[in-house]
């Protein structure tokens, strides 16, 4: 099991990243296409004889804990999932990932605030491109 956490400031796309691009490629490849992709949903996906568990909402301690209770729910071999830097959300989801025995990969979500709206868009895609070739 492994959980990918991206991190980063509040507003840098992390949600946009995870539930947006990286949930379009994880459904792509499993075969789902022509759904719509809500950025904010939390989902599980079978990808051949994987699992894939996409939480893109996050960042408060609230939040990752309704997502660690959606892994719960819906066991991973794959999980990602949007945090803050640090703080009590980082803390539970760390703890969680000793109990269970996950690795817990933590991936900093760069943003440049020279980027135009567009730009920044495609540099996420390319980031969830990234994330799903480094962990699937």
């Amino acid at each position: 099991m492994k959980i990918v956490a991206l991190f980063g400031r509040r507003d840098c796309g992390k949600s946009e990243t995870l539930g947006i691009y990286l949930r379009r490629l994880v459904r792509e490849r499993s075969g789902l296409v022509g759904e719509d992709i809500w950025k904010d949903i939390r989902e599980c996906i079978s990808l051949g004889n994987r699992v894939v568990d996409i939480c893109p909402p996050g960042d408060t301690e609230a939040i990752v804990l309704e997502n660690i209770a959606f892994f719960e729910a819906h066991p991973f071999d794959v999980a990602y999932c949007a945090t803050r830097s640090w703080g009590k959300g980082c803390k539970a989801l760390e703890r969680y990932a000793a109990r269970v025995g996950a690795d817990l990969v933590w991936i900093k979500k760069p943003y440049n605030d020279n980027l135009d709206r567009q730009e920044q868009s495609a540099a996420n895609e390319l980031l969830a491109k990234d994330l799903i070739d480094r962990f699937l």
